[in-house]
């Protein structure tokens, strides 16, 4: 698979209960990295890995991904890392945020997660070579939640825990990208129906929105409210693209447009882009959103917001 040049390289690797694989890249080509770092201490899952260009002393600008996983699993060296360490070849340093799956912490801790590990990289900008005046956020599927709500509410107080440490940086990002990403928990399942989307991936598969949540979304409406993005748009919103498949059998395009719609109305439309593939599924099942088809025009949304 050719991704902006780079020779990747799979292992395989048991799942969590060992009876699933994982597909995981194989970073040992790249020279100049971390890996592991710890950005907080509340739990083992809270760590990143850092990777910088062949070449230069930086500061680099900051392409920062968050896996998905349909929110219970995934890791930041798997497959879907795929849609973001290409950047190092664009002359970005790339992280890869692991966070606490909803195994193990219920929303909102996730997301304090995410704002924990960009205040941390902006704490310690200098050591890693990184422009902490050019961070990007991104995220696919769960991830692409996380990176959404994460941008919408940069500037709300309440949706980031400081006690997770650097609590005098900023947990701004300067611009941000989703693919394939849920936003409304309320509108993942067509009216008159009671089995989520996330069906589509298996008969048994959970229902994970409960699992994130605590319940199903119905249940607690009004508490839903505040896991949605779309809730928080405000006119200090950094730029953003959005990406999304029409063939989308875990969650629906329309998501992808309720953003976007919402997006212009409050900020005009230069804040956001949108771009749907056609026939395109899910990432992980539909393999183009890893090609150099697909991440050209991504880098130049990065770079026309972080390289100006």
């Amino acid at each position: 698979m050719d991704v902006n040049s780079l020779d990747i390289a799979f292992k395989m690797t048991p799942g969590p209960g060992g009876e699933l694989a994982d597909m995981v890249i194989d970073t040992s080509p790249i020279r100049r990295k971390w890996q592991d770092v710890p950005y907080a201490n509340q739990s083992k899952a809270q760590m990143l890995d850092i990777y910088l260009p062949e070449q230069g002393d930086g500061p680099f600008p900051v392409l920062i991904f968050v896996h998905g996983g349909a929110y219970i699993f995934g890791n930041k060296r798997d497959s879907q890392f795929l849609h973001a360490i290409g950047g190092i070849k664009h002359g970005y340093a790339v992280v890869s945020v692991e966070y606490r799956l909803a195994t193990e912490a219920q929303f909102p801790y996730p997301l304090f997660d995410v704002k924990a590990a960009i205040r941390f990289l902006r704490a310690h900008a200098k050591e890693y070579m990184l422009d902490p005046d050019r961070f990007a956020l991104s995220g696919d599927s769960a991830g692409g939640f996380y990176t959404a709500l994460a941008a919408a509410t940069q500037d709300i107080p309440g949706y980031e825990d400081k006690t997770q440490g650097n609590a005098e940086y900023s947990s701004k990002v300067q611009c941000a990208v989703t693919w394939y990403g849920c936003f409304d928990f309320l509108k993942m399942i067509p009216e008159g129906e009671e089995k989520p989307e996330t069906q589509a991936a298996g008969p048994a598969f959970p229902d994970v929105r409960a699992m994130l949540l605590g319940a199903p979304p119905k249940q607690i409406s009004g508490l839903v409210y505040f896991t949605n993005a779309v809730n928080f748009i405000t006119d200090k919103l950094p730029p953003m693209l959005i990406q999304h498949g029409d063939g989308d059998m875990i969650v629906p395009v329309s998501q992808a447009f309720e953003l976007y719609d919402k997006i212009t109305e409050v900020c005009g439309p230069e804040r956001a882009e949108l771009e749907i593939f056609k026939g395109w599924n899910h990432g992980g099942v539909c393999l183009d959103w890893y090609e150099q088809k697909n991440q050209t025009h991504v880098y130049e949304f990065l770079d026309k917001h972080l390289k100006k």
